[in-house]
Parts: structure tokens; sequence; C-alpha cells
């Protein structure tokens, strides 16, 4: 237990990458997305949310290259990265998402914003209950950034060739399944189906997901080179 609370505290030690960074950019897209509000006059729905989400999958990638090959060097065993990676990550998210919930209020509580400016509150994912919005935006932030880590688990264990083959793999699976769906004339049940199922629903089969990245990335890590 000791040593997975030392790898939580050397994430946590780079505060740039884990604390300050996402926060920074979002910032920075929230007062871009209120200055154009407040010059056109016109409300806005904005999707500018998603940068802090596309952060964290750019973080589960980095986080790997970035601190594993220094762990393992001070003899850190590859079980104490995952899971105090896991706890690190499980911890961000808590507060982050708690941190973007009560910025929906007070955007909700001030009309938002005063000029119709919908940045933290985005229909469809944050119109449910408290408890269902809550699992629904951290489903999400950690689904991308295990999304992000199992990527970079396949690039530590296999290399570049490894990643080629993966997404080589993936784009011919996509096409496959895209033809087929075509050559049957099933796009609008597709669409159907998606319309029918909730948002709640859709976070269950994320977190679903996500425990098969999980399981996944500890495999490619046990037999990964440093």
């Amino acid at each position: 237990m000791n040593k997975i609370a030392g790898i939580v505290k050397t994430h946590l030690a780079d505060r740039w990458s884990w604390s300050i960074l996402p926060w920074l950019i979002l910032g920075i897209s929230f007062c871009a997305n209120l200055i154009i509000g407040g010059v056109s006059g016109d409300e806005i729905k904005t999707g500018g949310l998603a940068s802090i989400y596309v952060y964290m999958f750019v973080l589960g990638i980095v986080s790997v290259g970035q601190t594993f090959p220094f762990l393992i060097g001070f003899g850190a065993r590859r079980k104490d990265f995952f899971l105090g990676t896991t706890a690190t990550i499980l911890a961000i998210g808590v507060l982050s998402v708690i941190l973007l919930l009560v910025l929906g209020w007070i955007e909700s509580s001030t009309d938002y914003w005063g000029i119709g400016l919908q940045y933290f509150n985005v229909e469809y994912l944050t119109d449910g209950p408290l408890a269902e919005r809550f699992w629904i935006l951290f489903i999400l932030m950690i689904h991308l950034f295990f999304s992000g880590f199992a990527i970079a688990c396949i690039y530590r264990r296999f290399g570049r060739n490894g990643l080629y083959y993966f997404f080589g793999a993936l784009g011919l699976i996509l096409t496959c399944t895209f033809y087929l769906i075509g050559m049957n004339d099933k796009w609008k049940a597709v669409f159907d189906w998606f319309a029918d199922v909730s948002v709640f629903e859709l976070a269950n089969g994320l977190f679903v997901a996500t425990l098969l990245y999980v399981a996944f990335s500890y495999l490619m890590l046990r037999r990964a080179t440093v």
C-alpha cells in the first residue's frame, strides 16, 4: 500500500499535467466562448466542455511514457504503477466532476452567465438527476483516460509496429462493420437504437468498456519493456 501511495504522490507532484493544465485549457475555452457570447448577443450552446475530456485522453497516453520507465527504474513493481495510476485518475476524476457540477449549478443559477451561454450544462449529458449527471461525467472522463492509457501500453509492450498493427486491425474491423450495416440497410435501425437508449444507459456501457481497457492495459504492462 505504501508503494501505491508513493506512485500516487509521484503523479500528483506533477501538478502542471494533472491539476493545472486541464483547467487552464478549459478556462481559456470558457473565456473565449464567454467573450463571443457577450459580443454577439446570441445564446450559445457550446461543446467546449469536451476540451477537458480530450485532455484526459491525452494524459492517459503521456502518463505511461513520462513516469513508467522512471518509476520502474527506481524499483516500483508494474502492479504498483498500475494501481497507483488508477487510484490517481479516480481521485482526479471525482474531484474534477464535482467541480464541473458546481460550475454547472453556478451557470444555471446566473441565467447562463447572463448571456445565455450553456457551457457546463450540456443538453442530453447533464439533463438527469444529480447522481446520474455525476456518473455520466465521471465515466466519460475515466473512459477516455484509459483509452489513451491502453494505447500507450500497446506501444510500451509492442513498440511502434504494434501500434501500426493495432490501428490497422481496428480500421479493418470498423470498415467491415460499416460495410455490413450499409449492405443490409441497417443504419436507420442503428440510429433508432441510439435514440431510444438513455445517456445513463450509454454511460453504463462505457463503464463495461472501461473495465476491459483496464484489464487489457494491465496485461500489456506486465510484460512491457522499460
